[in-house]
């Protein structure tokens, strides 16, 4: 008996022929076309190949067999239930013109043509019931799920003895409805073009990658991360070292690739990237990422923002030395290491003397903001306004969070004049904050508010309080005071969080906070008490609850004063006459 060597015995498994794995012959044909239009003149692998140099060839066999056995498993809607009743009514057809009964047989023949009919239409309504016994959508299914489906079918043919003829138009029918369902998915098509068009472009990345796929899903999400990864241009080249590292230019302030291969965002914000990198084709690697507007360097970012490796720092040198790198600002932000930069930093302040290591104000306090803005929460009465150190002339930035309170009030004050309350449950407010709350807002406005301006139901008193400071240094050349500045921002920027946590949450402080929100409420609402103008709709509610009938005799009469209980303002003339006379005290 003749042994083939085991790598031989390899290599003719995998040359196998696509039409052996058990595939319709259309779909066989189909891929095939694919695969030729892909290698000599698909018009998008033809401008793939344009850009990025690289003469298109035959695909090998195997790779179209491999490709072959992925379709064959992979999960689509490969079969309608309307494509089970069409070849469900010409299999009842053909069997009933090819048995040579008619009218005039007998009762018995008639009823073993129905027999036969029903044994030929089995198991394509077996299946179309089982898929889809409901108004359910249709299931996925695969082209092995559709080959097993074709013997079933052509076996019950066979027993049904209907002539091999219509047998074969049976099976013509079935494979085009089959054919006709892949070939309209659209999605389909792009994952085979892609896929074909890697295998076109680098048929190593089968072997490298492709390979090891077991989906038609992940062989389409490498072949995407392929045409997605920029192949090396040389004219980006800034200088390459003897062992192969070289500097690249990426001319852009933003690159996905170099993101995604550093653990990083891949952005600048005052100039362009440019990367350390070792390989070509598509086969870089990135190992360094700068920031650099032809003056100052910016970024010096590792894989996941930490420091360069030390044994990467020769590079670093060689750019500093000779790309006219005049000023450094990196201090290791979104580092989880900040050690490890303060040792680049003193290795990169030692070695260059000339070049200046000093802060960024502009770029580490607009950093500040951009990092803190997320994290600080705001609703519909909680805003926050930040300034930019960029965004003006000065370079000074200021933070502003804004708080809006709101207490419901009767609505005969809104008629009167309400300056005088207003300055005065200002003034009391602000008295009411400094015990209340630390740290202390200051109160800008009390405003009076009609009934359905802020609020449907009433009147509605809104008091605004905000915090807010600025920050510059007067230097924005020292680098210590820079530091001190900075070190201001980030403390009371995290004491904004704080404030703005407490005014966001549904829950009340714990007894010992000294921001004690609940309780500067409840201090403003008892001085509008106190003053006779605060409204309290919880008690109306309950009255009006206790009041109403327990018929639907819930409308007045006259339909204009038609009004639910719960949401009616008590008439209370006395007590009414009683907040007239106090009012007219405040506002003389």
């Amino acid at each position: 008996m003749y042994l083939r060597q085991p790598n031989k015995w390899n290599e003719f498994l995998l040359a196998e022929a696509i039409e052996n794995i058990g595939l319709p012959s259309r779909v066989v044909t189909w891929i095939r076309r694919r695969a030729k239009y892909t290698a000599d003149g698909d018009s998008h692998a033809e401008t793939l190949a344009h850009q990025q140099g690289v003469e298109l060839q035959k695909i090998d066999e195997k790779h179209l067999t491999w490709l072959g056995q992925l379709l064959k498993k992979f999960n689509m809607r490969l079969y309608s239930t309307s494509d089970a009743r069409h070849l469900a009514h010409f299999i009842k057809k053909a069997v009933r013109e090819t048995s040579g009964i008619d009218a005039s047989s007998s009762e018995e023949e008639r009823e073993a043509l129905g027999e036969r009919i029903v044994d030929a239409i089995g198991p394509i309504i077996d299946w179309a019931t089982d898929l889809n016994p409901g108004p359910a959508p249709e299931e996925l299914h695969t082209l092995a799920d559709m080959k097993g489906l074709r013997k079933r079918m052509v076996r019950a043919l066979k027993r049904a003895d209907l002539p091999l003829p219509e047998i074969k138009t049976a099976e013509v029918i079935f494979d085009k409805s089959v054919f006709d369902n892949l070939h309209a998915d659209t999605g389909l098509h792009t994952t085979l073009r892609k896929i074909l068009t890697v295998l076109a472009l680098d048929p190593v990345y089968y072997e490298e990658e492709l390979k090891g796929a077991k989906t038609l899903r992940i062989a389409y999400r490498l072949a995407s991360e392929f045409l997605d990864s920029p192949k090396k241009e040389e004219d980006k080249v800034i200088h390459e070292f003897d062992n192969g590292y070289y500097w690249y230019d990426i001319q852009s302030y933003a690159c996905d690739f170099e993101g995604k291969q550093m653990g990083h965002c891949g952005r600048g914000e005052h100039g362009s990237l440019v990367s350390l990198r070792a390989g070509g084709g598509r086969k870089m690697k990135p190992f360094i990422t700068l920031e650099f507007d032809g003056d100052t360097l910016y970024q010096i970012k590792g894989k996941g923002n930490a420091a360069p490796k030390e044994d990467l720092w020769p590079y670093v040198d060689w750019f500093i030395e000779n790309m006219g790198v005049e000023r450094i600002t990196e201090t290791g932000q979104h580092s989880g290491d900040p050690e490890s930069f303060d040792r680049l930093l003193a290795h990169i302040a030692k070695t260059h003397p000339d070049v200046k290591m000093k802060e960024s104000w502009f770029a580490e306090a607009d950093e500040l903001l951009d990092q803190f803005e997320p994290t600080i929460e705001t609703d519909s009465q909680t805003f926050l306004e930040l300034d930019r150190a960029s965004e003006g002339t000065t370079g000074e930035v200021g933070v502003i969070l804004r708080h809006q309170a709101f207490w419901p009030v009767k609505d005969i004050i809104v008629d009167e004049d309400t300056a005088r309350l207003r300055w005065e449950i200002r003034q009391d407010a602000a008295s009411i904050a400094d015990t209340t709350l630390y740290p202390n807002p200051r109160i800008r406005t009390a405003d009076v508010f009609a009934r359905g301006v802020q609020d449907s139901e009433a009147a509605m008193l809104r008091i605004e309080m905000i915090w807010e400071n600025n920050f510059e240094p007067t230097d924005i050349e020292d680098e210590e005071e820079v530091k001190q500045e900075l070190g201001l921002l980030v403390e009371y920027l995290d004491e904004i969080q704080h404030i703005a946590g407490w005014l966001t949450s549904p829950d009340a402080a714990p007894e010992d906070a000294e921001f004690d929100y609940n309780g500067f409420f409840e201090g403003v609402m008892k001085r509008l008490e106190e003053y006779g103008v605060y409204r309290d709709i919880a008690g109306e509610i309950d009255a009006a609850d206790a009041r109403a009938p327990d018929d639907d005799d819930w409308w007045d009469d006259d339909e204009e004063e038609r009004s639910f209980p719960s949401t009616r303002q008590m008439d209370l003339p006395l007590q009414e006459s009683r907040i007239i006379q106090r009012w007219s005290k405040i506002i003389k």
